[in-house]
């Protein structure tokens, strides 16, 4: 859809909205950014309208109103896609999008690794960063709601800056720009707008919204819902495009058979590395996987894929260890913490932990930082794990029947507390619900 001349109506301002309204300004359309949750307009307030944009999570009476009256409703990853499209942005570059549940960052960051020595441009749950051969030109705080990718790419532009590969980690499926799409799992599902559907088919966008020629990265357990004759590769168990053959602290051996390459040719061959860095390796074998799959679907040759995996660190707050003051620090504190990743830093921590030694857990959210919280009775029984020496409590929602903890307004007051707690060798385990 062109939107020059067009009279567009675009919903909701917090997720986006006013981004994707200055673009269509721009362009020449006549757009208007409505508030849907704190305006409350009328739905005949639509009537006058060519198009609607509103993003897939939102639940109103004006899309309802729209799609009665024959006025086409797009998505915000709809809109931004044909955006990009339309003042010819990312022509020469080569873009990924990464969507799903879990192992979204995680697989964007690994890709932003792999391409480090290019002039890069991501946009991740870590915010946007601007890099040229691992150099920082600019970096900014910024969701990964679709409109925030028409952001990213104004920056750029700010800074006289052409990429050679774009990463976009995107909440909630794809916008149809990307080379090589990226969904990395489909569950835990959940609900959206207000109930009415479910994340899946937020997230199946990756698959609508893609273009003819580019590829898919998908896990086994749904590769079915990909159109026959795609560009699929497909990354889990045995019968996948891509697998383990070894995986073992001491080397990991990745096959790949029959993997079908956004050039048209299909390759097969392994990728062989001894992990160097310090992280969980269980907590990372999916989103391994899911990046060697879409790395070698991009055309990077297996040796560098390999060499960058022997190099790799791990992510910030995905499952890493450091050493702090001394300390062992597990990093887990992200925006996407839940319970079960808590499970596995605590397991982690303690098979860190020494003789002699404690184990101090970091827990809970900074609530005012992220926009979709963490359950406070999920997070009691953990504090009340025995094997954890002490317990320092972010923010004020959770309460737990342990004796003597220390509460903290956040992680980095948090951090100073579990590290008069602790003394050197100890072991610190933050799981902080956060925006980092």
């Amino acid at each position: 859809m062109d939107f020059n001349g067009k009279n567009v109506a675009v919903l909701d301002t917090i997720h986006g909205g006013r981004q994707i309204c200055k673009k269509l300004r721009e362009i020449g359309a006549d757009a208007v950014a409505i508030d849907i949750y704190r305006d409350s307009p009328a739905p005949d307030a639509i009537d006058s309208f060519d198009v609607v944009i509103a993003p897939v999570h939102a639940h109103t009476v004006l899309t309802a109103r729209a799609e009665a009256l024959g006025i086409p409703v797009l998505t915000h990853h709809q809109a931004v896609g044909q955006l990009a499209r339309q003042t010819k942005t990312l022509q020469d570059a080569l873009v990924f999008e990464v969507t799903g549940v879990k192992g979204k960052t995680t697989t964007a960051s690994l890709l932003g690794v792999a391409f480090s020595d290019r002039k890069l441009l991501m946009l991740t749950s870590r915010g946007l960063e601007i890099r040229e051969n691992g150099k920082y030109v600019a970096k900014k705080q910024l969701s990964i709601t679709p409109a925030n990718i028409l952001t990213a790419l104004d920056l750029a532009r700010e800074f006289d800056f052409d990429p050679d590969v774009c990463i976009f980690e995107v909440s909630l499926g794809g916008t149809g720009l990307a080379d090589v799409n990226i969904l990395t799992t489909l569950s835990p599902e959940y609900g959206i707008a207000q109930e009415t559907k479910t994340s899946t088919f937020a997230k199946l966008q990756m698959l609508s919204n893609a273009k003819a020629n580019s590829c898919l990265i998908t896990s086994t357990a749904t590769e079915s819902l990909a159109e026959p004759g795609r560009c699929l590769n497909t990354f889990g168990d045995e019968g996948a495009t891509v697998r383990y053959e070894n995986i073992e602290p001491e080397e990991i051996t990745i096959a790949y058979s029959d993997l079908a390459r956004i050039d048209g040719r299909r390759v097969s061959g392994e990728v062989r590395f001894t992990p160097t860095g310090c992280y969980d390796l269980a907590s990372y074998e999916d989103a391994l996987l899911c990046f060697v799959t879409a790395a070698l679907s991009s055309k990077l040759d297996p040796e560098v894929i390999a060499h960058k995996l022997a190099h790799f660190k791990g992510v910030m707050g995905r499952m890493s260890a450091a050493i702090i003051k001394r300390r062992i620090l597990i990093d887990n504190s992200n925006s996407g913490l839940e319970a079960t990743s808590i499970k596995r830093a605590i397991r982690y921590g303690l098979t860190l932990k020494k003789a002699d030694h404690k184990a101090v857990l970091i827990i809970g959210a900074e609530a005012k930082n992220v926009c979709d919280g963490i359950a406070p009775e999920a997070l009691a029984p953990l504090a009340e794990d025995a094997t954890l020496d002490d317990v320092v409590v972010v923010g004020d929602q959770m309460h737990t029947s342990r004796a003597n903890v220390v509460r903290s307004s956040d992680l980095e007051s948090a951090l100073r507390a579990a590290l008069t707690l602790t003394k050197e060798r100890d072991v610190i385990i933050s799981c902080v619900k956060m925006w980092r």
